[in-house]
């Protein structure tokens, strides 16, 4: 069964020129040298923080789907290099859905009756961890904080490009003792079994009637206000190498 959402507060960002890849490869995290036309990207600064995740189209030339509110901030860190490689890069709106097949959140071109709309999509991305980064976020998070499937998002084959670095720190160094738990209450402190607080909250959402706070801490047990309370999605239990 497929089911679709239509994406309101996103749009387009258009990268063209003869030298467009070359640009977006040492900006991206994902490989644009693959024969492929659609591609899960990050784009971070130089300290490994991520600016925004976002999906690649390439049709006659590159578009990048993103939240609206962070078209201005992406297109000004690529204008930063654009100029070295005589690239244009300007917002296009375009209609945007994201689509839900098999399990597998995709976004594309078009326009469709009767859609789930973006508030569904953000509470499905949540429960996935690939929650689309907003501008409160941007900037403030690292790829493991955010909890995103790192042979997803990132290429370990390309060459260098913004933030690699850090990435790679984060894959291939040291001992993984935080990952994401995400709980269906918007919790602004969680604790052990002990009352004392514990872990990072990166985000809240709110969705109709439903609300979920998303923690980046160890494996343990979790309470609040002394009550143990137990994550919907919980990336200990997932058997994906983050």
């Amino acid at each position: 069964m497929v089911n679709y959402y239509q994406l309101k507060n996103y749009t387009a960002i258009t990268v063209k020129g003869a030298n467009s890849k070359e640009l977006l490869q040492g900006q991206a995290s994902c490989d644009l040298n693959l024969e492929k036309n659609y591609y899960d990207a990050l784009f971070c600064d130089e300290k490994g923080y991520v600016i925004t995740n976002a999906t690649i189209l390439f049709e006659e030339y590159y578009y990048i789907i993103v939240r609206d509110e962070l078209s201005a901030i992406l297109m000004s860190e690529l204008k930063k290099f654009g100029q070295f490689f005589d690239c244009s890069i300007e917002e296009e709106k375009k209609d945007i859905l994201g689509q839900e097949l098999n399990g597998e959140l995709k976004k594309l071109f078009g326009k469709k009756d009767n859609c789930l709309s973006s508030g569904e999509w953000d509470e499905i991305c949540m429960l996935n961890l690939c929650f689309d980064i907003n501008e409160e976020m941007s900037g403030k998070f690292r790829i493991n904080e955010l909890g995103y499937d790192m042979n997803k998002y990132v290429s370990y084959d390309k060459g260098c490009y913004r933030g690699q670095e850090i990435i790679a720190r984060l894959t291939y160094l040291g001992k993984k003792t935080k990952k994401v738990v995400v709980f269906n209450s918007g919790f602004a402190e969680i604790t052990n079994a002990d009352n004392r607080p514990i872990g990072k909250k990166i985000c809240s959402l709110d969705s109709k009637d439903k609300e979920y706070s998303h923690f980046f801490v160890e494996s343990t047990d979790y309470f609040s206000e002394g009550k143990k309370i137990i994550p919907v999605t919980n990336q200990w239990d997932l058997d994906l190498d983050h």
